[in-house]
């Protein structure tokens, strides 16, 4: 079967023509006369056997067709074009690695302690991708991610990084409303939830034989930094890793109502793809970096 696929001088037409919704806006954008901008949309559609615009004088409007091939081919479009910046930003650079990162974790603990990588490590650049959600699966074109969950992703390797113990926060103002002098307290007070950790409240109240508790209730966020904002607004009782409210305890914005940690399956992982660390040595020196972190 002979496939056929549009040329990229047309589908780069296609988009600015979309963005415009004007074939000489678009020329402008691309540098090129409106009859050619024009010729190359009449090629597409001939390619693809639809109209993708509708012809309004001098102004454009997308048919629906037109629209939903737009969602499809924009996102690529802007990947290939950050792609080639990247590598022409990175020319004669020794190693570029492209890392994918949960919002959190980049800003709580990778963030701060990154300089000491890349002075350790001349020539190597990192990259920061969009993160992986939580049932994405790990691209071809991606070094390394770190993700949340219980380190068992399909056809890569996870080594754990920090995150098994949660311990229990609030704000002051919270703790004055709901005093908290036992751990059955905790049964009745308003408590918030992390989308992929909505199991912890019942393992700790599980290990705890805390009677009683709606586990399940409470707001769900889905990234640790909002949930920890949420906290700190005095909106519940919050069960984090330890390691992401280490700051905010020390400076008084959240606190311990009661000494009650518990350690779970789940946590921050660095993941890879098991071939690439023998042939990409910017990977191997920021896997023992990560590692020596720990």
């Amino acid at each position: 079967m002979k496939y056929r696929y549009p040329n990229v001088a047309e589908l780069l037409a296609f988009a600015s023509s979309a963005k415009h919704l004007n074939f000489s806006r678009a020329a402008r954008e691309l540098s090129l006369t409106p009859s050619a901008v024009s010729r190359q949309i009449s090629g597409l559609e001939a390619l693809l056997g639809v109209q993708l615009f509708v012809r309004d004088g001098r102004n454009l409007v997308l048919t629906r067709s037109g629209s939903l091939y737009l969602g499809r081919v924009a996102g690529p479009l802007h990947e290939i074009g950050n792609a080639t910046l990247e590598l022409m930003s990175t020319a004669g650079q020794d190693d570029l690695l492209t890392i994918a990162s949960v919002p959190t974790f980049t800003t709580k603990w990778l963030i701060p302690r990154l300089p000491d990588f890349l002075a350790s490590t001349p020539g190597v650049t990192i990259s920061f991708g969009r993160h992986l959600a939580h049932g994405d699966p790990f691209p071809m074109d991606l070094d390394a991610a770190i993700r949340y969950g219980d380190g068992s992703w399909e056809g890569v390797v996870c080594d754990y990084i920090d995150g098994h113990t949660f311990v229990l926060v609030c704000a002051p103002e919270y703790q004055q409303r709901y005093p908290m002098r036992r751990l059955q307290d905790a049964a009745r007070a308003p408590r918030l939830l992390h989308g992929q950790a909505e199991r912890v409240w019942g393992q700790w109240a599980s290990f705890y034989d805390v009677q009683d508790m709606q586990v399940l209730a409470g707001p769900r966020f889905e990234q640790y930094s909002v949930l920890i904002q949420a906290a700190q607004a005095g909106l519940g009782l919050a069960l984090i890793p330890a390691f992401l409210v280490r700051d905010n305890l020390a400076a008084g914005s959240l606190v311990e109502p009661l000494s009650a940690p518990i350690d779970v399956e789940q946590g921050h992982y660095l993941c890879y793809f098991p071939e690439r660390i023998e042939t990409r040595p910017g990977l191997k020196r920021f896997r023992e970096w990560m590692l020596s972190q720990v």
